[in-house]
Formats: C-alpha cells, sequence, structure tokens
C-alpha cells in the first residue's frame, strides 16, 4: 500500500517536499489542506485530495504530515497532529512567539511517541557537517568565535510577486529576518550547542517600506559564557545574495560561502577543503531530508533526525528572543502576543 501524505500549505516550499514526495514515493497518495477548494497543475498531476477543513485535514491516517503554510498559521494545526501521534516535518521557524514555543514544548511532554522532525535543512549540507565535525575533533583549537552573516534584497525573493504583500513584510504574520533567516541561529546551535543571546540590536533601515525587521545583528554565547562569542546578522538589503560563515580558533580558522567554497586557514596558509558543486546543493538537503524522515518513520525514529521539534523550537526561541530584545520599542514588532 502507498504511502498516505498530509500537505498543509502549498506555497513553493510546500510544492518542493510534494515533489520531492512523489519522487521517493511514487504510490503514495496526497492530501492538501488550503484555504480555498481550488486544484493546479501539481495536485492535479499527483491525484491531490484538497481539503478546506482543517479537522478533516488533522483527522486523516496520514504517513507524515508537512507543515509548509505561512509560520504564524503552524500553531493552527501543530496541538492536534500532535496530539494524534502524527509523524510530523514542521518548516522553519516552527510557530512565531514564546507562548506558542511553551504550548507546544508542553504538548510534547504527554504526545504520543512519533517522528517529529524541524525542516532546517542547512543541516543536510555536506559542507557544513564537514565544518561541524572538524569543530568537535578540535583540527581548528579552541574556538573563540565566530561569525555568521546572510543576506538578500527582499525584493528578488519570490519574483513576479509584490514583496510587500509577502508574510516576510509582515512581522505579524511571522515576518522579519530573525524568523525569516533563522537558519544561521539554527546553524550556530548546531555547531556550539546551547546559546544564550548577549545583545540584539534591529531595526527597519532601509528603504524596503516593511513592517518587519529588515537588519538584525546580534551576539550568543554559551551559557555561563563557556565557549566562542557568536556573531550573527541578518539582512533583507544585499543586492547580491550574501552566505558566509567565519570560524576561529586558536589553531587555525575554516571560511564558508554559500557560493561554493570551504577554506581552512592555518599558519602554513589556506587550504581549500571543499568546493561545488558536492558541498552546497541547497536543493539536495531537501531530497536528503525527506530520505532521512522517511526511513525514520519506517523504522520508528531510527536514524535519529538531524534535528527534532524540540531542538527547532530551541532555534526559534532565540530568534524570537533577538527580535524581543532588538527592536526599537514604538515600531511594535518587539511585543509579542499569543
Amino acid at each position: 500500500m502507498g504511502r498516505k501524505f498530509l500537505i498543509v500549505g502549498l506555497g513553493s516550499i510546500g510544492r518542493r517536499h510534494m515533489s520531492n514526495l512523489a519522487a521517493a514515493y511514487p504510490e503514495a497518495s496526497f492530501t492538501v489542506l488550503r484555504h480555498r477548494p481550488s486544484s493546479d497543475r501539481l495536485c492535479d498531476r499527483l491525484g491531490a485530495h484538497i481539503v478546506t477543513d482543517r479537522e478533516e485535514a488533522i483527522a486523516g491516517d496520514h504517513d507524515l504530515a508537512v507543515i509548509s503554510s505561512p509560520s504564524a498559521n503552524h500553531i493552527d494545526v501543530l496541538p492536534g497532529l500532535i496530539a494524534r501521534g502524527t509523524n510530523l516535518l514542521v518548516e522553519k521557524p516552527i510557530v512565531t512567539n514564546t507562548h506558542d514555543c511553551d504550548l507546544i514544548l508542553d504538548l510534547l511532554d504527554s504526545a504520543p511517541p512519533a517522528v517529529r522532525v524541524s525542516g532546517f535543512n542547512f543541516r543536510y549540507l555536506p559542507s557544513l557537517q564537514l565544518i561541524r565535525d572538524m569543530i568537535r575533533e578540535g583540527a581548528l583549537g579552541t574556538v573563540v568565535r565566530a561569525a555568521f552573516a546572510a543576506g538578500q534584497w527582499l525584493g528578488d525573493w519570490r519574483k513576479g510577486t509584490d514583496y510587500r504583500a509577502s508574510y516576510s513584510a509582515d512581522a505579524a504574520r511571522g515576518g522579519g529576518v530573525e524568523l525569516d533567516l533563522v537558519h544561521e541561529i539554527d546553524v550556530a546551535r548546531w555547531f556550539f550547542g546551547d546559546l544564550d543571546l548577549r545583545f540584539a540590536q534591529a531595526g527597519r533601515l532601509s528603504a524596503l517600506g516593511l513592517k518587519s525587521n529588515d537588519v538584525s545583528v546580534m551576539v550568543m554565547s554559551p551559557p555561563r559564557q563557556a565557549g566562542p562569542i557568536v556573531q550573527v546578522t541578518l539582512d533583507y538589503v544585499a543586492r547580491q545574495r550574501l552566505r558566509h560563515y567565519e570560524i576561529v580558533g586558536d589553531k587555525a580558522a575554516i571560511l564558508w560561502d554559500i557560493g561554493g567554497k570551504v577554506e581552512l586557514v592555518t599558519p602554513q596558509g589556506r587550504q581549500v577543503l571543499a568546493e561545488q558543486p558536492g558541498g552546497f546543493d541547497v536543493g539536495q538537503t531537501y531530497i536528503d531530508m525527506i530520505s532521512h524522515i522517511g526511513a525514520a518513520c519506517e523504522t520508528g525514529g531510527w536514524p535519529a533526525p538531524l534535528q527534532n521539534l524540540q531542538d527547532g523550537i530551541a532555534s526559534t526561541r532565540l530568534a524570537l528572543a533577538a527580535r524581543e530584545a532588538g527592536t526599537p520599542q514604538g515600531t511594535g514588532e518587539g511585543t509579542e502576543s499569543p
């Protein structure tokens, strides 16, 4: 019998997951929860059943539910699916306020066992896995600082659409760089473990005209400051996409760039450790994540996901703390409400 999948939200990321699931499981059947009953080419091609009733979707017998609706809407379906013990892939950020973080964690404490995965796909990039291994093996010596930077002009994100109408432009809908570009916060936690926020500053400083922060700078370190000083800088403003990381230890440093290079810097010089295409294929990470989750669902949890839902909540909570601490009073973005 073919697998049964629920897709909640059919934006670009929902379509990507749906297509990857269909490729991995050709006999699968799909239920898609949408606000409107309209179908489209992908749903027609895969014979998807379109539903608009939330309770009907949650009550279904699904092998996996993919939550890819706007992040502010995740909370509409997560409690019911968690209570049913449905296997989950939840896109990042998991939720958009700390009240919902606490609610989900409380529900997980008493929920039936299931595979519940956070959709932080950068953990599946081979080039970043290489860096994490080198940090843990001590190849850099004692790491004293790390910098994670990401930025891209918001108007270039979704071609053919008005960025001002997107969720990214509206903090109330889960937008703002802290949540939209939360990958960098998550990678920092993946490399160095739990981090506490020490400083944050954010704002709406560009001409984009957003109702969300278009730039944010934050400084973090492990509890009791027993580890590196970590800086994360995020923006919607860079006119060319940038994403680069720098990890500095007392033996060596590593430089990573999404453009396709990992360099090791030592007293002897620079050594290229990885280049395009294999270690930097972001599209492949979604396929690998689906494969990993599928295997875990078949065995009841093995291999363990690279990031469970609790871990995803921790990264989300850190992003929310940075937004709350860094947003100037009077803009409305730093004050949370359930």
